[in-house]
Formats: C-alpha cells, structure tokens, sequence
C-alpha cells in the first residue's frame, strides 16, 4: 500500500496498469473541454452531462494519437449543438485570465479550438442547472451525482477530480492565488484517483486533492471516514517559537509512559518533527505555512500500533516507544480536573503592575446575550478593552460593535464568482459596522493567533475600524469568506471559501491573513503559564 506520509501511514504500491504521460494528457485536456462546456454552452443544462464523460473515459484513455484524441472532443462538442451567441464586454481585469489558460494546449486542434475560443467570447445567458449563487453571493453546486457507496470504478473516480478541478478553475474566487498551476495539479493527481482502488486511497487522494488550493477552509466532510478508525499517541503537543513541545500526557494505569510536559519533540518514527509536519500539509489543507506548524494534533494519528519518539530533556535526548491508542480509550484517560471553575465570557480585572482596570474578553464564549446594559454601562467606565479572538466567536459582532463603534464604517469588500460567465467575478458592497451613537473611546487590544480563522477574521477586520484598535499576535489562518461545498462521488463533499475576502483598500486577507500592528507569537514559557500575546496587551495598557 501507499504511505500515507505521517497523518495516515498506509502502505500501499501503486498499480502498474495507470495512465503513461500521453494517456493522463489526454484526460486531462478532455475534462477540461467537457467542464468548459459544461459551464459555458445552455445545451450541458438539459442532459445528464456526467454521461457523456462516463462513456468517454476508456475511449480517451485509449486514445494513440492526437488525431483519435480530437475525433473524441469533436464528438464531445457536437453534442452541443448551436446555441445564441451574446457578445461579452467583462473587462479583462474581473477575468481570471489563469482559468483558461488550458484552451493553448496544442492537443486541441485549431478546427474544435475555434469552436472553443467562439464559445469563450460570445457565452449565451442561461440558468445553468448544475451552479447558483447564495445571497451573500458564494456558489452553490447543484444537481451534481452521489453515485452511492464506493465501488472501485476508474471513470467514476476520474469524474471526481475532474469535477473538482472544474469547480475551482471557475469558481473558486481565490482562484488566482493558487500557487501551483491548476493544470499541472490535475496531471499531478489524475493517477491517485483512477488508481485508487479502496475507499481509503480514494478518500485520501481527495484530501491530497484539495490541499492543492491552499485554504484553511479546503476540509473534506464525508461519513465514512478512515481517520476515525486511526490510533493516537497518549500525548498532546504544542508549537511555539522554540520548537515543538509536550503539552499533556495520558498515562496509562501503570504510570509507564515516560513523557514529561515540556519535554521537547526532536522526532517521531526517526524523521524531524518539522519534516512531519510538512508531510501533513500534503493531506491537510492549510492558507499558510504558520497554521499548519500549528497543526499539531496530527502529529499524533497513526494506524500504526506504537509510535516511537525522540524528546529532549535537560539537554539530553531520549528516545522511546509508546503503544497507541484507539479514540474511545484515549477518552476514558482523559480525565478534566472538576476544580477548575468555568471560564466567563467577560472580566474586569485590574492590572498587577500598573493597577489599571481593563476589561478581559474572550469571544469564543462571549454571546450575544451578554452584551446588556450592565456589561455596557461597566465596559464605558473603562478605558481599556481587551479581546481575545483566538477562537470562534458567537456571531456577536454586529451587537457588539453597535457598543464599540461610532458608525457606519466600512471594514470589508467581496469577491463573488460570477455564476454567469465563468471564470470571472465581481466586486460586491462593501461590508459596513457601528451604530449612530457615540462609541467606546477607550483603548482596544484585539489578540489573534493562528486559529483565528474564519468568522473570527472577519470579526477582526471589523474591530480594526475603532479609531483605538491596535491588534497584537501571530499570523492567522488566512481562510475567510462563506464556504462552498462541492459534492464528490461516494459520498465526499470537499468545502472551499465561496467569497474573497478584501479589505475596504483591497488588501487581500486570504492566505495572509488580518493585518497586526504587533508580531508576537508563543515561546515555550507559554507552557508555564506565560502568555506572551497577552502580556504585549497588558504591557501597551501600563505605557497609555
């Protein structure tokens, strides 16, 4: 079997029946045609359009020439017949130019490129069954086949990542940002799919897929899935600036497991930790080098029954091997101590040094319901604010900022796909916050950190247009936008960011992240208690 590098270690040898360079060139250049086609010409609308690539596919991957290969697309285009052709004026800088570099593969010959190229530039309006859009503008794929439980079937599976390429070349609105070219990801790929004979390897040839796109928000979500049959190591561990750290550790009833907490991660299973980290951004889809150096937990799943590691400790290195175990034991040694008290959505608190009086919170457990008169009337009486956004918030933004914020002021713009012609997209409304009132004129600390992601960016971005914000931490996850989610054969459904993110001067948050007026990240001495992002907050608070 094939290694699963790190996350999922597999053994598997790939089959010597796959395509060779001119057979994969072939299918490659065909799904493109057929997902042109698909999007662009009213006709793919009214037939089951995954048919015709179906009974396609041993064809194409026959195919022993060029000539052959073009009788097959001529076929392909055939289908569609005429249709009414309506002139295009979308200005060349709202096209994403890179979708179509494909029609210059010289495999296509110049009658069917002409047919190709009329198609690109004079694309009927229609209401194409298979893509819309949702309100905020963010594509919704439709009326795509399930195909049902998986049964190894190679054109099927090459409908999947043809499909998915499609998808994206079309309608992912980062699309521009995808640092390797998209066609070389689908030759790259093709054969992991096709060959991929067991769930498992489909499954991961779908996760290797989708990391291709470099969005935090490029998970998979399927029933079926293989991981949770995977063991775990009996420890936790975290990343900070200094290395990699054990954070926490699950012994077992007889006290055997030598692991300390702050022991230093040197190796796992002989190869650096940073080496398997690497490896598991081929299967986990992350916007940017820092989130997946935070990624920590798969540094631990393995199918394996013992891992073994190399930690450092007092300047010596000690390596040992520990049994894994499944999820369900690894939950009975998990054992939360009961004494330690629930922590509050919000605190006013009072500087040890300084004797400033600021006010602590934390957005993961903030809720919309806190936000009355009584937090108001306190929070105005302070002149300091801290909020910690390493985490997800509770959709409060809009109420809260109605306290922060004297409005309205604008703190985001989008980028939405245009279902309509393909490829390109269209600046939406900018976002606006705040309230008619008079807002806080205190001070606002905002801590970020490498899981603030998501909504908790764009509740970042918004907090950005108080007058006083200053925002302190590492680099963010750099996935923001509505997700769209992408049906796959047997029961996948592979999620990207629907909307491109922008601030308001059209400074790009995806892969980036938001912007930080302090760069400030954890050492180890996060793992006694000092937290350094926090500490950069209080430190600003004592020289105001």
């Amino acid at each position: 079997m094939k290694i699963l590098l790190i996350l999922f270690i597999t053994c598997i040898s790939l089959t010597s029946f796959g395509q060779n360079d001119s057979q994969k060139n072939y299918l490659v250049c065909y799904g493109q045609v057929w997902g042109f086609l698909k999007y662009f010409h009213s006709a793919p609308s009214n037939q089951d359009w995954d048919s015709l690539l179906l009974s396609d596919y041993n064809e194409i991957n026959n195919c022993d020439s060029d000539l052959e290969f073009n009788r097959v697309i001529s076929k392909l285009v055939n289908q569609c017949d005429e249709f009414k052709p309506v002139k295009r004026n979308t200005p060349d800088s709202l096209i994403f130019q890179e979708s179509f570099d494909w029609l210059d593969n010289k495999l296509i010959d110049s009658k069917n490129k002409s047919v190709l190229e009329n198609l690109l530039l004079n694309k009927p309006s229609f209401k194409n069954k298979y893509i819309t859009s949702l309100g905020a503008g963010h594509p919704k794929i439709t009326n795509e086949i399930d195909y049902g439980s998986y049964q190894y079937n190679p054109s099927v599976q090459y409908l999947s990542i043809t499909r998915y390429w499609n998808i994206i070349n079309y309608f992912c609105p980062n699309r521009n940002i995808i640092p390797k070219n998209w066609t070389q990801v689908y030759h790259d790929n093709i054969l992991d799919f096709t060959t991929a004979n067991t769930y498992e390897n489909y499954y991961f040839a779908v996760r290797k897929l989708t990391t291709e796109i470099r969005d935090g928000h490029g998970f998979i979500r399927a029933e079926n899935n293989p991981i949770n049959n995977y063991k775990y190591a009996p420890f936790y561990c975290i990343s900070v600036s200094d290395g990699y750290f054990i954070n926490a550790v699950f012994q077992d009833s007889l006290k055997s497991i030598d692991l300390k907490r702050m022991d230093k991660i040197i190796s796992i299973n002989g190869e650096p930790v940073e080496e398997k980290i690497r490896q598991i951004g081929t299967y986990l889809s992350t916007s940017n080098d820092y989130y997946l150096s935070n990624a920590t937990h798969y540094l631990r799943i393995t199918n394996q029954d013992s891992m073994t590691i190399t930690i450092e400790r007092d300047g010596e290195l000690v390596t040992r091997t520990y049994s894994t175990i499944d999820r369900e034991a690894l939950k009975l040694r998990f054992k939360p101590s009961k004494s330690i008290p629930a922590k509050k959505p919000y605190s006013f608190l009072k500087d040890s040094i300084s004797g400033k009086e600021y006010c602590y919170v934390d957005m993961g457990r903030l809720k919309r319901s806190d936000i009355g008169g009584k937090f108001k009337r306190k929070l105005l009486s302070t002149d300091h604010l801290i909020l910690d956004v390493r985490n997800y918030p509770n959709w409060t933004l809009i109420k809260l900022s109605a306290v922060l914020l004297e409005g309205p002021r604008k703190f985001a713009k989008f980028v939405a796909m245009d279902c309509d012609y393909p490829g390109s997209f269209k600046w939406t409304k900018s976002q606006t916050i705040g309230n008619k009132k008079k807002g806080y004129e205190g001070d606002v600390f905002v801590l970020v950190e490498y899981n603030t992601m998501s909504q908790a960016e764009y509740t970042v971005m918004a907090l950005q247009q108080h007058p006083n914000t200053v925002v302190i931490g590492g680099q963010t996850a750099g996935a923001d936008g509505n997700i769209a989610e992408i049906p796959l054969p047997f029961g996948i459904r592979s999620v990207f960011s629907g909307l491109g993110v922008f601030y308001p001067d059209g400074t790009p948050t995806q892969q980036i992240g938001v912007e930080r007026d302090f760069e400030v990240v954890q050492s180890s001495e996060y793992l006694m208690g000092k937290d350094l992002i926090l500490e950069k907050a209080l430190e600003l608070i004592r020289i105001k």
